[in-house]
């Protein structure tokens, strides 16, 4: 699993935080490594990089969130 680090300052590499969506505060993460940079492509910032050093409650968080997600879109599709 991948996710995307966010380092404010280069000074403080240990002082981070990993990209969360917005409305409900779980990380983003991506299985592909391809799929992840892509995404941080898009993000094109020199202080965001991809690490697989994801804590393992919001790794918990964030597959769960994907997993209720495909479960709702199989309800509607």
């Amino acid at each position: 699993m991948y996710a995307i680090k966010v380092t404010l300052n280069k000074r403080k590499p240990h002082d981070f935080y990993l990209l969360r969506d917005m409305d409900d505060f779980v990380i983003h993460v991506w299985t592909r490594k391809a799929e992840a940079e892509k995404a941080l492509a898009r993000i094109d910032d020199a202080s965001c990089s991809l690490t697989d050093d994801i804590p393992r409650y919001a790794l918990e968080r964030a597959l769960k969130k994907k997993q209720q997600l495909e479960q709702e879109k199989a309800k509607d599709g």
